[in-house]
């Protein structure tokens, strides 16, 4: 079943852009990632935290849309998953899919780039909100109960970020 790409769907009107009833924003990554740069260390981790819950929540009603657009087809929902990233700007994703285990390998991460834009690599990874729909994607794909860990990422001197979703019944 072919589907319409998200940039083809995207509606710029009155000063907002929309997939339907989901609002998007364009904003820079460097000024997203230069406020949570600028937070106190504690607060880094409660914001990334945050982050990963919230593009997890409020992904799912775009993944469960992506969904239903590919008839639930798994290996179709990550191809329109990763397309639609593409299309906001949250880099490229390759996803592999096997037996209880989805691996994301995102290049040119916004949220990595946003950070490196605006200070040095660190020593912990960035990409909470990729980290979040990958979450969400998992647990339509594996099932719920699979958990999310970023292995690599860019702004730690990596070359891409890598993400791992494992299903742990």
């Amino acid at each position: 079943m072919a589907t319409v790409g998200l940039k083809h769907r995207l509606a710029f009107e009155a000063g907002a852009v929309h997939d339907g009833p989901r609002r998007y924003l364009l904003m820079r990554p460097d000024v997203l990632m230069g406020t949570v740069q600028r937070l106190s260390p504690d607060a880094r981790v409660e914001w990334l935290q945050a982050a990963r819950d919230a593009a997890c929540a409020q992904g799912m009603g775009s993944l469960q849309a992506y969904a239903q657009q590919v008839g639930g087809d798994a290996q179709a929902l990550l191809q329109a998953t990763a397309a639609a990233a593409a299309d906001l700007g949250w880099g490229q994703w390759a996803f592999e899919l096997e037996p209880g285990r989805l691996t994301l390998q995102v290049q040119s991460s916004p949220f990595a780039a946003g950070w490196l834009a605006v200070a040095e690599p660190v020593q912990w990874p960035v990409c909470a909100p990729v980290a979040g729909m990958l979450q969400a994607v998992a647990s339509l794909v594996l099932g719920e109960g699979a958990r999310v860990q970023e292995h690599a990422c860019a702004a730690q001197g990596h070359v891409c970020c890598r993400l791992v979703a494992q299903y742990l019944p």
